[in-house]
């Protein structure tokens, strides 16, 4: 769709609900039933069995990044002695699978993890503190697997958003494909450029859980929270309605973003989008465009004080098991330091994520590689220059998230003001950490 093509007609943003069932709390269901007690949870959580020897391992990685995992395992599977199983469980199925298979006694040996959810399932996760440690890692994503001093997951990686770009599209709009925007001035000038002097939309931003990891950074990065320490919203503020108004003028007041989600992805994707907001999954994605694209620092917030970028990280977790024996939980171990130090830095050349292992993130292999040079030599620098805020693991995580992408996605449609979506927001937010 060309600039001149654009309707402002309110829709409905699609869902991008990504929740486990909710017949309890996660945390508060898996440290009352203790081992004992697991198995007669099963009618709750919908029962989900071992199916083979050998090490289970669940993963949710789809598309290219599933392909460089299953690669990877078959790879270990072919040159060593271990047996791993991998089950591929999709995204919006993933929690709910784990969480019921760990409620139900019969959890995988090894897992992935997003950071942020560490909380729900810290109390019943096995510690590899004195096995692995976090001494091979890069110290601030290893930090996310730390909960009181034990090393409860071991990072895979870290995969940050960052501005991918179409080079063409700049081009046209008079701009260097060569010179990316890298400070929020320099954003909304190479947005303005683009709507003035081409038929293309400048940006494409936010839909679902993304507009909250949006609003995170961009509250970030000029000094604000999304929550304080108990949990409260802590975006009831100045800066906070000028990160929600940011957002809601991208679409309604500069026309830089089209209302609906689906219409800036396939347009995106036509390369009839300047600029998008995506995490390093994406590049497996822009590679298959027909497009010249690039990448460049994510740092679109005026008035910012500190621009930062978000970066979660996936993690490798052991549930605790009473089935699992002393040679098994080795065979798992072993499956984890060679998945995050030896094959590391493949997974960062052929999967875009930027590798865990410091050692993998100074490698030769990866550092000629091209995805160093296209995305991940800009992530590493971020994180080399502190400019990495990884978000907080905390309760109810999809719920609280919920609670504020549905008002963001709202206000994307035309249906909300920011004000709006500010108090409905903090209402939920509340509501949810209450009940």
């Amino acid at each position: 769709m060309t600039a001149g093509n654009k309707k402002r007609v309110p829709q409905t943003p699609r869902s991008s609900t990504r929740q486990p069932p909710r017949c309890a709390s996660r945390r508060g269901l898996l440290r009352a039933a203790g081992t004992a007690g697991l198995a007669g949870l099963a009618g709750c959580t919908g029962f989900v069995g071992r199916a083979q020897e050998g090490v289970e391992y669940w993963t949710l990685f789809g598309g290219g990044d599933g392909v460089v995992m299953e690669e990877m395992v078959n790879e270990i599977n072919e040159n060593d002695e271990m047996n791993i199983n991998r089950q591929r469980v999709p995204w919006d199925e993933y929690y709910g699978r784990l969480y019921t298979s760990m409620v139900g006694g019969n959890a995988p040996d090894l897992a992935i993890m997003h950071s942020r959810m560490m909380d729900e399932y810290e109390d019943s996760l096995v510690a590899v503190t004195d096995e692995i440690g976090t001494e091979p890692y890069l110290e601030e994503v290893a930090q996310g697997g730390i909960v009181d001093g034990e090393q409860l997951a071991v990072p895979l990686d870290s995969h940050p958003f960052g501005l991918y770009y179409n080079k063409e599209i700049f081009e046209e709009a008079g701009l260097d494909p060569e010179d990316p925007p890298e400070t929020p001035d320099q954003f909304v000038d190479a947005a303005n450029a683009i709507v003035e002097n081409t038929d293309h939309y400048a940006f494409d931003s936010f839909d679902g859980e993304q507009g909250v990891e949006v609003m995170r950074m961009m509250l970030a990065s000029r000094g604000g929270r999304l929550l304080d320490d108990d949990y409260n919203p802590a975006f009831e503020t100045d800066d906070g309605l000028a990160v929600v108004q940011e957002m809601h003028d991208w679409v309604h007041e500069r026309d830089w973003v089209p209302v609906d989600p689906d219409t800036g992805w396939d347009a995106w994707n036509r390369g009839e989008v300047g600029m998008r907001l995506e995490g390093s999954w994406h590049i497996s994605v822009v590679r298959e465009t027909e497009f010249e694209f690039g990448m460049t620092k994510p740092f679109i917030m005026p008035d910012s004080t500190d621009p930062v970028t978000l970066g979660e990280s996936h993690m490798m977790i052991i549930p605790q098991s009473e089935d699992r024996d002393q040679a098994r939980l080795e065979d798992t171990i072993e499956t984890i330091r060679l998945l995050t130090q030896e094959f590391n830095p493949r997974w960062g050349y052929e999967a875009g994520h930027l590798p865990a292992s410091e050692a993998a993130t100074e490698s030769d292999e990866l550092r000629n590689s091209e995805t160093w040079s296209q995305t991940l030599e800009t992530f590493h620098e971020m994180v080399e220059e502190d400019e990495l805020l990884r978000p907080p693991s905390t309760p109810r995580t999809s719920q609280y998230m919920e609670q504020i992408y549905q008002p963001l996605d709202d206000m994307r449609a035309g249906n909300l003001t920011p004000e709006e979506v500010i108090e409905a927001a903090a209402d939920g937010v509340r509501n949810t950490f209450r009940n």
